[in-house]
């Protein structure tokens, strides 16, 4: 699940989600139809990444609402403002924490990260990145 409420950011995030997982991938403008979807089947939803600064419902309060409903579903934060940090959003129970604007190898490591796909690996089988709780944009 991918919520956005800039229809520009969420088709852009749905592409490189889409690059990286053949999973399905549903798209919520709403804040609220993102959750009345999350509380209809919780068990369809293996990772939500959601902004944070939407309108009526922001991004720590949906994760929080989420959360209740299904503690081991993983939350990824999308942010284009500095007001929250790594730490305070791991603290929050996301699972980290992705600046926008980012690359695709930005998000690959979040999702990696968040263990939703497989990481990539140098051809001896190592990984590829190590795990931090910040995905920069380089």
């Amino acid at each position: 699940m991918i919520v956005d409420d800039d229809e520009n950011m969420l088709s852009l995030m749905h592409n490189l989600v889409a690059r990286t997982s053949d999973a399905d991938i549903e798209c919520f403008l709403s804040p609220y139809e993102a959750l009345a979807a999350f509380e209809a089947t919780p068990e369809l939803f293996e990772l939500v990444i959601t902004d944070l600064e939407m309108p009526g419902l922001d991004g720590i309060e949906l994760g929080r609402q989420l959360h209740a409903l299904s503690p081991k579903t993983k939350i990824l934060l999308v942010t284009g403002s500095g007001i929250l940090t790594t730490t305070e959003a791991i603290q929050r129970g996301f699972c980290g924490l992705l600046p926008k604007p980012f690359s695709l190898t930005a998000l690959e490591n979040a999702l990696e990260f968040a263990r939703v796909i497989e990481p990539r690996t140098t051809k001896a089988g190592e990984p590829i990145f190590a795990p931090p709780a910040v995905f920069t944009t380089a």
